[in-house]
């Protein structure tokens, strides 16, 4: 069968990278970020932005789109290039590549590990395949250490993962909160292997992955949520804070993420505005996850 299609674009600067991951987000099913050069002497620091399209989208057009995205942003978009990976088992190729990891109590695995879960562990099985999310980047890490946090102190019953991704937010509330969760993602691609990974893991029964835009799908319009885990972007996460605030039931728990430090004022300012309440903040590697809290001032 043909090698997947990859987008690969450096930009210079974190917030153009991210507006331009944003971008890439509604053309392609998993988009990553990630810096390969620091910020030195001056000089901006130098991201890595790739995506996974279903089929070729880039175009001129699309190539304008992007680099005013960058602009806009303060950034420049230095280089950008569409092909088609070589014909051989890429997946199989990241599996060998994933060893497995320790995030507080969840141990985050391959189907390729045959390794014993320590009892003292919560074993998750993710592979690497084209939906965002294995738990090496620092938001899911973030936002596992995050849920962690909240079950030693907390009891809840109807969690929400927004942007699911690879499912690992929602299998991990699952196992840890032995609750039903459900999970939204736009992306069919995410959908399909959340959906797999759930069945995967043993809970096709707990955690229920449906095609969403945002909380305001009919599937998810249902308020009372008392957690909701959304591991997306800056600019979508300030945009939909009136949703979540409509979604959550009061004193329910948010846990934010996919945002750099120097975004979390844009992200805090407003979900403040909405009535909630910064709790705890995480920080891995520059990347912010936030705990707030419904009904309460800050």
């Amino acid at each position: 069968m043909p090698g997947p299609i990859l987008i690969s674009a450096d930009v210079e600067g974190a917030e153009g990278a991210l507006e331009v991951a944003a971008a890439l987000d509604e053309l392609a099913g998993a988009v990553a970020a990630f810096e390969i050069h620091a910020e030195e002497g001056g000089h901006a620091a130098l991201w890595r932005v790739e995506a996974y399209p279903r089929e070729p989208v880039l175009d001129a057009a699309a190539e304008i789109r992007l680099a005013l995205a960058a602009a806009g942003a303060g950034g420049r978009l230095i280089r950008i290039a569409e092909e088609r990976l070589p014909e051989r088992d890429w997946l199989s190729e990241n599996r060998r590549a994933f060893p497995p990891q320790r995030v507080g109590r969840f141990l985050i695995h391959g189907s390729h590990w045959q390794g014993p879960v320590p009892a003292s562990a919560i074993g998750i099985e993710i592979d690497a395949a084209t939906a965002f999310g294995t738990g090496e980047h620092p938001s899911t890490r973030g936002c596992l250490l995050a849920l962690e946090g909240l079950a030693r102190r907390r009891h809840f019953r109807r969690p929400l993962d927004i942007g699911a991704g690879s499912g690992i937010l929602a299998i991990a509330a699952a196992k840890r909160l032995h609750r039903r969760v459900v999970a939204g993602d736009i992306d069919p691609e995410a959908v399909r292997v959340a959906r797999h990974h759930a069945r995967r893991n043993g809970l096709a029964g707990r955690v229920r992955v449906v095609r969403a835009a945002g909380y305001r799908s009919r599937i998810l319009r249902r308020s009372g949520y008392d957690l909701i885990l959304a591991n997306i972007l800056a600019r979508p996460l300030a945009l939909m804070a009136r949703d979540l605030k409509r979604a959550i039931r009061p004193g329910g728990a948010a846990v934010l993420a996919g945002l750099l430090r120097r975004q979390e004022a844009l992200v805090l300012a407003a979900h403040r505005a909405q009535g909630l309440s910064l709790e705890r903040r995480l920080v891995i590697e520059g990347w912010s996850t936030l705990v707030l809290r419904s009904g309460r001032t800050s």
